[in-house]
């Protein structure tokens, strides 16, 4: 018996809308919603997995009386192909007939999904796609969708949605209260923001994620062979992000002999949303992707499941933390090196508009060459901004005639934020 039969298909797709209609709505993200209600194109939210793209969708089938939902990632539709995405359509027009809304998770799952989605997009219904596969989606909606679609990049919490999650909507108020909002960040710091880990507090949520990243989304579907080597390196980037590196010295270090192999397996890893790469700033495009890259991940409560930790590891994971930030924000970050370093440069409308020190605390150790590497990126990109963030300290200074702020970093995430009611610092 076809185990997608119509009959079966219909009594899955029943079973998926009920468990969809019946689930948790959520915490609230910073998404606004109302502007995609009507909106005429496709959406596409992309992003890790179990970062919280399903539950997106939920909440967004609220603005809806009526909708079709279908999870493809649901093991009845292993080895599904786009007729069986047609067949849905025919059997959800029959029972709905003037329904026009369609929300469809992990599209990627299904080959050349993109020429369906044409099609009904074509005849008039508002979608709504999930996936987690950078390069799937991007070429399949690059080649067949251009133009018609916009796209959502989810991310686990960042911090002002997991104050909204632990119960905390007002900006802090009072020595207590600030005191009381930097030990939840160093707590977020240690346990990052995957939604299913901070409702269950287990650890093996954490390494079931990373693995069937691994393994389902990477080994399986790119066919690697070298099983233990493509773990090693996964291993071997988590424990070490921020930190240069090159192909080349990656390769030495897992002791893989051909540098290219793990250049492919790096894409892979991109692709999958389980690292970034941060390119060094040069005016030479060519310059920049030569240089050695910094890695970083995805989640610092993963990289704390999954690598080896070290003491003292605050401030690498303080930097990653800062990273997450803007980069969830859309920017496009550098780093910059020349006398000295700075760890962010943000680039936003063709120019550098901010540079950034991710430090915890300045200390006489550190502050001049934290200062100097911020005011020597500032005057080698023209930019006027420049801030330090730390765990806690407040100040403004003005160094060589440059203005120079140094701030908390959860108060400049928190008073962003439309998560949280404000008030003045």
């Amino acid at each position: 018996m076809d185990p997608l039969s119509h009959h079966n298909l219909e009594t899955v797709l029943i079973n998926q809308v009920q468990r969809f209609k019946n689930s948790n709505p959520g915490i609230q993200r910073r998404i606004d919603f109302s502007q995609y209600v009507n909106h005429p194109q496709i959406i596409v939210i992309t992003g890790v997995r179990r970062c919280g793209k399903s539950t997106l969708l939920r909440q967004l089938a609220d603005f809806f009386p009526s909708y079709l939902y279908v999870n493809l990632d649901d093991e009845r539709f292993a080895g599904s192909g786009i007729h069986h995405l047609t067949e849905i359509m025919t059997i959800f027009e029959e029972n709905n007939p003037g329904v026009r809304t369609i929300f469809l998770d992990e599209i990627q799952n299904i080959p050349e999904w993109e020429r369906f989605v044409r099609r009904i997009h074509d005849d008039g219904y508002q979608i709504f796609l999930t996936g987690s596969n950078a390069q799937l989606l991007s070429s399949e909606l690059g080649t067949r969708l251009t133009g018609r679609y916009i796209t959502i990049s989810l991310w686990p919490f960042r911090f002002d949605e997991y104050c909204n999650c632990v119960g905390i909507s007002e900006f802090p108020r009072g020595t207590q209260a600030e005191a009381e909002v930097q030990l939840l960040f160093v707590k977020y710091l240690e346990e990052g923001g995957f939604p299913g880990f901070l409702q269950y507090q287990d650890p093996e949520i954490l390494h079931q994620i990373f693995e069937d990243i691994i393994y389902r989304d990477i080994i399986v579907r790119h066919g690697i062979r070298e099983i233990l080597p493509f773990r090693e390196l996964c291993r071997y980037i988590y424990s070490n992000l921020t930190r240069e590196a090159s192909y080349q010295s990656l390769a030495k270090s897992i002791g893989v002999k051909n540098a290219m192999t793990i250049r492919s397996w790096v894409g892979y890893l991109q692709d999958s949303f389980l690292i970034s790469e941060c390119f060094k700033f040069d005016y030479s495009l060519r310059r920049q992707h030569a240089y050695h890259k910094k890695m970083y991940g995805i989640d610092t409560g993963l990289r704390n499941t999954v690598s080896f930790r070290f003491s003292g590891d605050t401030g690498m994971l303080f930097e990653q933390a800062v990273w997450m930030e803007y980069k969830s924000r859309g920017y496009e970050l550098f780093w910059f090196k020349a006398e000295g370093e700075c760890d962010f440069l943000i680039f936003d409308q063709g120019k550098i508009t901010n540079c950034i020190q991710a430090c915890t605390e300045l200390t006489m150790e550190n502050q001049e060459r934290e200062i100097s590497g911020l005011v020597e990126a500032m005057k080698e990109t023209r930019c006027n901004d420049g801030v330090i963030l730390t765990l806690r300290q407040y100040q403004d200074m003005v160094i060589e005639g440059i203005p120079i702020k140094i701030r908390p970093f959860w108060n400049v995430v928190l008073a962003d934020s439309p998560l949280i009611r404000k008030a003045k610092w």
